[in-house]
């Protein structure tokens, strides 16, 4: 199972957010190991989501209905808001 990163959340509780969201529209996601580190708190960095390859394209049509986002692509095709 290959894992791809989709979208670039501007912090932690912004990516944990979107997870959920995604999640909750049957997705199977996470964050980005790396991006946070448990022992030190919630993260104010920018924080990646990755979805299975095969269901990316659906990842990013859930978080772009959700955020409003009608401009799907950026220029390294990953959803950052």
């Amino acid at each position: 199972m290959n894992w791809e990163v989709f979208a670039t959340a501007p912090d932690q509780l912004t990516a944990e957010s979107w997870l959920g969201l995604i999640r909750n529209a049957g997705i199977e996601c996470k964050l980005q190991p790396g991006d946070t580190v448990a022992f030190l708190g919630v993260s104010g960095l920018p924080t990646r989501i990755m979805a299975r390859s095969d269901c990316v394209e659906n990842a990013v049509t859930v978080l772009n209905t959700y955020l409003g986002n009608n401009d799907a692509g950026t220029s390294d095709d990953q959803t950052t808001c």
